[in-house]
This record gives structure tokens, C-alpha cells and sequence, in this order.
């Protein structure tokens, strides 16, 4: 009886298998051959197909992209599983927020099933994830191993076949116009997904951007998966994959159980590439467990396992050959590429390498952790109960809870800062009525964010200051610098008031909705205040500003006598380079997000001139002078090292070069008409450079680079940094006289002007300047003392028009909402008629 049983079931399989399309039969290519990648509309209609012939699969839309187009998660499990997926749901948000008690929990751990998370395709030119999708899925929809029959009992796989739908489609369309030609390898010439291009997996505790709204919604308010694996395609070359475990240092505010389970996923991967005989998995290089605001990194604050991994590509549908020649002798770290290591056991001596070697390799890394989570069910679903039963209990060291008090500098912003916490799972409740803490009165409606909550890492990692450890080579030997940024506290960067407090207070506090609508605003402190200006000047109003910034309009008493006069929206253009540019797509964003019209500007559209008839202001956001003068230029490597795997570069000659030396000139006399431009930090160095301005840089501009011990001089690879400010300057109106700025970079601004002259058109004004003690707030800095007391924003007048120098960005990736009134103030004066 059994064996028959046996076979009507091998029997099943078969002819549930036969139903299933493979990837090939719907594509009309297997996934990895050559020069053939697959659009975002081809994945998804094929994920249809599955959900059509099989109950092996559920495919859910979870959203729209920035363009429009769904974004799809597709669940896969036993049938049985998936018929109670709503249930199994309730199960694991339960566990994840505490919700039960020991006892509950230890049967709800056995009940449930492990939720694993596995995305593909974030960084779009990022190939292979993303065209290894249909292959996971197929193969977990059909394999009848007894593996696979295990993963789908114990399993419920949440696949998001493409995380970046948008970018997708750019990059196979540019890819498909090019193949066959001299620029098949071309560099796509513009950002793979709107407002942020790479900078999508730097916006997951800020949630900017559509998308990642999306994906946040699904891991930490409706399924909470116990590993999120987010795939890249980034290893340091020769390695064919990056594994856990990562680089040191370990952020603390990560649970360390999340870091124990991250390391054994890592171990998992590493015993099965030896097992399929997959060379070149490296580990502990690099990538560290520091920084929170990536796909990987926040849900690892969220109690949750986030898995890195960086596969090696080649270009877009390429294939390359390699052999140990092409190998550098070491990698960054100093590991020799050609020897055994303890964190490269067997490394990868060469051979073929494209997508379809890729997507072997990923295939293996995924059905490792299936594969874990399956046999570890039970595990991974207490061990979730485990961490969030922790947090909620009181901690001796305090925090007890972060206050957000009402009265506020800036509400849109306090709003703002409060809705993304929310959003991302902090729980804020009010205070029912008034009380005291450490020696202050508090209103009732008082907004009160409690340490004791399921996510408490998530909240303390954003609410505190950052201390990047001081980790060297030796114990007298230099400080190693951090791999990517180091600090980001958001009350600080959105310049929002929080007050800590270390014992409990006597307060009753209640779940009652809190409003966090972005609302306009007519006092220039609120960011609410550039919401009612566009508002009001799109529909034809004259507005004025008073000589210290209040809003005056038609109905303002005769006493008060407007300074700056507005009668129109402004006239804005961003220059935008065919080199891509992440940070001309956040200034884009802030542009977009206070409604202020603007145009893009090509390297063309500058050198045609005629700028001044068209716009009062140009911003050049961040880029070396060298790459706005000259661009892409054919034949050459993009990271300019001969020891890289990067392909010699040639690119459709409408793409190629800057805005050249015509285009400098079309700069020049837009500022000597009268225009305003505006340079943030590197790309400052163009027209102190190269305008006749009196004005000196401090901070020589630098190459960058990862993993590699500290410069002697000033650097500073991301980190809040404190600012005194002139508010009687206009541009500064609204800002209190001490705030905070980002810096990623950097620069500092020394005049040149002896006392007597410095007056008329060649005036130099210090708006801002970075702190003279005391600088760091957040994060890690070196060479402090080069820029301490120094000018960090200045105005240099030349001829009818002005310079506006930010040593900072301003608008860092949608962050800093505490700076954004210095950019706005600029664009509005620039058009503004001055009385």
C-alpha cells in the first residue's frame, strides 16, 4: 500500500511539473544565456503563469513603483500552507512583537512556519538576481527532492522576483538598444530608479521613496520574516561571492542573538559552496554590521536575520573569461587573492563568468538558508518571540522613553521624523495629561516613543548619538575608517527636539491616533513654511518677506514693509550629468517633495547658453569638478584602476564628456547676470577653481576609498557635525544660531579678501560655519581641527549674481530636514525682486 502510495504520488509530481512552464518556455531563453536578459514584464507575467498552474504559489501585488508599475511578492509553500497564510501570519506577528507569554509562545513556535524574505534586483545593473527568480521559483514550485519537500512544509518563502521594477526596465531596454554594437558595455547614462539611483538601499529607516515604503510595509507591519536575504552583486574582485560573517564593528544596538544567527546562515553557505564545489566565497571583508538605513541592515535592528550577499557580475548579459593573471596579488584588506585563507578557503583560480554562473551560485546561497530555516523551523520563530520578549522588559541602563515635546522648532519635520518611525514599526503614544520629568513639565497630548518595545535596537539606533569605535592594526597603529557611513542620529539631522529620559515617569498614556500630516505653515522656522510659498505663488498671489523673514501678503498691515518681493514661482534648473549622479537625485527629490517647479539640465543645455533668460538659480549638487568639466570619456575604466574588473568604457557619443570648457563660460556669465549658483561640497571646487571668486578651499579634495586606514588629514565619510549659524542672513532665515549638518566628504571655505575690500561685487559672506569645539555629534571624523571654527557655507557675490558654497549636502538623501531651509531660502531669493 505504501509503495503504490509512493507512486501515485511520483506520479502527481510528474504531471504536476509537466503543467508548470520553465523559465525557458515563457522566456524563450534559460535565464544566464548570453546577451539575454529579462524585463521586468516577462518576470512578472511569468510569476502569473505560476500562480496560474500551480497551488504551490500565491502572487500578491504589494504596491506601486514611482512610475507606476506593481511590485509583486510571490508566496511559496506547501499547498496546505498557503490555504492558511493568513493564520500563519497572525502566528509569526505575534512572536516578532511579543505578544504571547512563554507559554503561548512555545506553541506558537511549533505551530507556525519560518517566513524566509528573498529579494532580487534592488541595484539594477545589478543583473543576476533578478534574473535568477524564475529559476528559484520553478525549482521550489517543482523539485520533488526530499529537501524541497521540506522546505515547503516548514517554509513559507516571501520572493520579491524584482525590489526595483523601474530600474529593471531602464536598464534591459538600454541594454537590448546596444547589444551588437560598439557600446553593448555602455554605462546606462542616467539614475536606475528615480530620485536615488544607487542610493535605494540607503533610504530603508527614511522611506522617501515609494518603494521602499512598500517593502517596509510588508516586512515589519504585516509578515515580519525571520531572515531577509537582499542580494548584490559587489565582491571584491577575484572573489565570486560575499558571505557572512561581516566585517568588524558589530553596531550595538544590533541584538547579538540576530548576529549569532547571521554568522551561522553564513557558515551554512560556506559549507554548501564547498559541498557543490563553488569556489571563491570570501567572508569578513568590508561589509561591516555598523550601519542602519539598507534592506539587510534595518530589519537586522527589527530583530530579524539580514543576509548580505555580493555575487560577482560581469557587464549587464556578458560573459567574461578570466585566468590568474588578470587577479591583483591582494585584496583591500590585504588578503592574498591567490592563497587559502581562513575566510577564503578555497578561492576561485578563474575560468568563464557571466549571469548564468551567477545565478548558480545564488541558487545555492538561497536554498542554504531554505534549507536552515526548514530544519530549524521552530527555532528561528522562538528565538523571534525570544528578542522581542526582551526589549519589552525594563532595562537598568536606561532609556525608559524618548519624549518628543510639542513645542518644536519645526512641527513638519517633528510630524515628518515621527511618521517614519512609525511606519517602520515604532510604537508613540500620547500622554492622557500633563506630567513632569527630570524636572519639566510635559502638556497632555505629549508625544512618548517607550524603550520598552519589540524594536527597541531599531529606535535607540535612530534616537542616539553614534560612537564609531576606534579599531586600528595595532595598538599604536592608525585609526581604521569606517566603510560607509558612520553616523545618521535623525532627530539631529531633521532638527527635531527629543529629550531622553532614564527613569519612568509617572505619566498615563494611551494609543490615541497622532497626527503626522505634513501641513503648510506661515512661520519661516516650519518646513510647512515653503509648502504655503509654492502653494500660494502657484496661484498668482504676490507675497513678500519682512527684512527678518515673516510671511507678508495682501492683507498684512501698512507697518509692515515687505524686503523681497515674489510675484512667481522660482526659476530652478538642476544640472543633471549623463555620469550618475545620486545626489542631483535627492536634490531633485526636495524640489519635487516642497513643490518647487524645476527643470533637469544636460551638458547641451548648458553649453547652448542663454541660461540667465531661463532661470534665476543653477544647482550643481555634489561632483568632482573634474567629472561636471569632462564627464564619460570613451575607452577609459569608470574606476580608473588597471587591477579592477571593470570594462574599458565606450559610450554613445550623445552621452560622452561633460560640459566642457563652453559650458564653464555659460556658468560664469549666468553669475554675471545675475543669476545665483549654488555648488554643494565637491562640486564646489568648479567655480572657486574656476570663477575669478576670492575664495580658498581648505579640505583638498580626495579619491575616497573602503576598508583602508585613516588619512592624516581632515576626513569625514558620513557623520553629523555640529554648525553655528548667522540668522540674520535672509538665506538663513528660520534657522536657529546652533544646528546640525551632514557631511559625507566634505569642505571648508577660507575668503581671500583683505578687510577693506571685501564689500560690492566681490563681497564674501559666511552663512554658516562648522562648530570651533566640540564638531562631532554623530558618528567619526579625523582632522577635525582643518575645519573647526571655519566657514562651512558661504555667499560670493560676482559681478550681478552670487555663489552660494555649501561644504555640506544640504539635502543628503532626503535626511536633513534641519538644512533644507538654507537651500529653499537660496531658491526663493534668487527669483525674489529685492526692495
Amino acid at each position: 500500500m505504501t509503495f503504490r502510495v509512493l507512486l501515485l504520488s511520483a506520479a502527481l509530481a510528474v504531471r504536476l511539473a509537466a503543467a508548470v512552464p520553465t523559465p525557458r518556455e515563457h522566456l524563450g531563453f534559460t535565464p544566464g544565456d548570453e546577451h539575454k536578459l529579462a524585463s521586468y514584464t516577462e518576470l512578472t507575467t511569468y510569476f502569473q503563469k505560476l500562480a496560474a498552474s500551480s497551488d504551490r504559489i500565491l502572487l500578491r501585488e504589494f504596491g506601486k513603483t514611482t512610475e507606476g508599475r506593481p511590485m509583486y511578492a510571490a508566496f511559496i509553500s506547501d499547498p496546505a500552507n498557503l490555504k492558511r497564510l493568513d493564520e500563519y501570519r497572525d502566528i509569526n506577528r505575534k512572536l516578532a512583537l511579543g505578544l504571547a507569554t512563554p507559554e503561548q509562545a512555545a506553541t506558537l513556535a511549533a505551530q507556525g512556519k519560518a517566513f524566509v524574505w528573498i529579494d532580487s534586483g534592488l541595484h539594477a545593473t545589478e543583473v543576476a538576481p533578478s534574473q535568477q527568480a524564475p529559476d528559484l521559483a520553478y525549482k521550489l514550485i517543482t523539485d520533488e527532492s526530499e529537501e524541497s519537500r521540506r522546505i515547503r512544509q516548514n517554509v513559507i518563502l516571501i520572493q520579491i522576483p524584482c525590489i526595483n521594477p523601474d530600474g529593471l526596465d531602464m536598464v534591459v531596454d538600454w541594454y537590448r538598444s546596444n547589444i551588437g554594437t560598439k557600446y553593448e558595455l555602455a554605462p546606462l547614462p542616467r539614475l536606475y530608479q528615480k530620485f536615488a539611483g544607487h542610493d535605494n538601499n540607503r533610504d530603508f529607516f527614511m522611506l522617501n521613496l515609494r518603494e521602499t515604503r512598500n517593502v517596509t510595509a510588508l516586512l515589519f507591519q504585516e509578515w515580519f520574516p525571520e531572515i531577509v536575504y537582499n542580494q548584490h552583486q559587489a565582491p571584491p574582485f577575484p572573489s565570486r561571492i560575499f558571505i557572512p560573517p561581516y566585517g568588524e564593528p558589530l553596531n550595538p544596538n544590533i541584538p547579538a542573538p540576530v548576529m549569532e544567527g547571521i554568522n551561522l546562515i553564513g557558515a551554512t553557505m560556506r559549507e554548501r559552496f564547498a559541498q557543490h564545489d563553488q569556489p571563491g566565497a570570501l567572508s569578513y571583508w568590508g561589509f561591516d554590521a555598523w550601519w542602519n538605513g539598507g534592506l539587510r541592515s534595518v530589519p537586522a535592528f527589527h530583530n530579524m536575520h539580514g543576509i548580505l550577499t555580493e555575487t560577482a557580475g560581469f557587464m549587464y548579459g556578458n560573459s567574461k573569461e578570466y585566468s590568474p593573471a588578470d587577479f591583483p596579488a591582494r585584496f583591500g584588506n590585504g588578503m592574498p587573492t591567490k592563497e587559502p585563507g581562513v575566510f577564503y578557503e578555497k578561492p576561485w583560480m578563474g575560468g568563464k563568468w557571466g549571469v548564468r554562473q551567477a545565478i548558480d551560485y545564488m541558487l545555492t546561497a538561497d536554498y542554504a538558508i531554505l534549507d536552515l530555516a526548514s530544519t530549524r523551523r521552530a527555532h528561528f520563530l522562538h528565538k523571534s518571540w525570544e528578542m522581542a520578549h526582551a526589549n519589552l522588559q525594563p532595562h537598568a541602563k536606561g532609556p525608559w522613553a524618548y519624549v518628543i515635546p510639542q513645542d518644536q522648532w519645526d512641527t513638519l519635520s517633528a510630524k515628518a521624523m515621527l511618521w517614519r518611525l512609525q511606519y517602520a514599526g515604532v510604537q508613540a503614544r500620547r500622554a492622557a495629561a500633563p506630567f513632569d520629568a527630570d524636572g519639566k513639565t510635559y502638556r497632555a497630548g505629549t508625544v512618548v516613543l517607550p524603550a520598552e518595545q519589540p524594536f527597541r535596537g531599531y529606535l535607540l539606533d535612530l534616537m542616539e548619538p553614534q560612537r564609531y569605535p576606534d579599531m586600528r592594526s595595532s595598538p599604536t597603529g592608525p585609526q581604521k575608517r569606517p566603510y560607509d557611513v558612520a553616523g545618521w542620529t535623525l532627530p539631529m539631522q531633521m532638527g527635531v527636539q527629543v529629550v531622553r529620559l532614564d527613569k519612568p515617569a509617572k505619566v498615563v498614556l494611551e494609543d490615541n491616533p497622532i497626527d503626522v500630516s505634513a501641513a503648510p505653515s506661515t512661520n519661516h522656522r516650519d518646513n510647512g513654511f515653503f509648502l504655503t510659498m509654492a502653494a500660494r505663488l502657484a496661484k498668482g498671489e504676490k507675497l513678500g518677506w519682512s527684512p527678518q523673514g515673516a510671511l507678508l501678503d495682501a492683507n498684512s498691515t501698512d507697518a509692515a514693509k515687505p524686503k523681497w518681493e515674489f510675484a512667481a514661482p522660482p526659476r530652478v534648473a538642476i544640472y543633471e550629468p549623463w555620469v550618475t549622479n545620486s545626489d542631483a537625485g535627492w536634490t531633485d527629490w526636495l524640489l519635487t517633495t516642497f513643490h518647487v517647479p524645476h527643470a533637469m539640465l544636460h551638458n547641451e543645455d548648458i553649453r547652448k547658453g542663454s541660461l540667465r533668460d531661463r532661470f534665476d538659480t543653477i544647482i550643481l549638487a555634489s561632483q568632482s569638478a573634474t567629472s561636471i568639466l569632462r564627464g564619460i570619456r570613451d575607452g577609459e575604466r569608470s574606476q580608473g584602476r588597471a587591477d579592477s574588473d571593470e570594462a574599458a568604457i565606450v559610450q554613445r557619443p550623445e552621452y560622452v564628456g561633460g560640459i566642457e570648457l563652453a559650458g564653464l563660460v555659460q556658468l560664469e556669465s549666468f553669475v554675471s547676470d545675475g543669476g545665483t549658483l549654488i555648488a554643494f561640497d565637491a562640486a564646489a571646487e568648479l567655480p572657486v577653481q574656476q570663477f575669478p571668486l576670492p575664495v580658498r578651499l581648505l579640505i583638498r579634495p580626495q579619491a575616497g576609498g573602503r576598508d583602508t586606514e585613516a588619512p592624516t588629514g581632515f576626513y569625514c565619510p558620513g557623520s553629523v557635525v555640529r554648525i553655528t549659524v548667522d540668522e540674520t542672513n535672509p538665506i538663513a532665515f528660520g534657522m536657529p544660531p546652533n544646528a546640525y549638518a551632514y557631511v559625507s566628504g566634505g569642505q571648508a571655505f577660507e575668503s581671500t579678501l583683505l578687510a577693506e575690500y571685501n564689500k560690492g561685487d566681490r563681497e564674501v559672506r559666511a552663512i554658516a560655519s562648522y562648530a570651533a569645539s566640540n564638531l562631532l555629534a554623530s558618528g567619526w571624523i579625523t582632522g577635525e581641527r582643518t575645519v573647526a571654527g571655519k566657514p562651512a557655507l558661504i555667499e560670493a557675490r560676482h559681478e550681478k549674481g552670487k555663489v552660494l558654497l555649501f561644504g555640506f549636502r544640504p539635502q543628503h538623501r532626503g535626511q536633513t530636514y534641519g538644512t533644507f531651509k538654507l537651500l529653499l531660502n537660496a531658491i526663493y531669493l534668487a527669483s525674489a525682486k529685492s526692495l
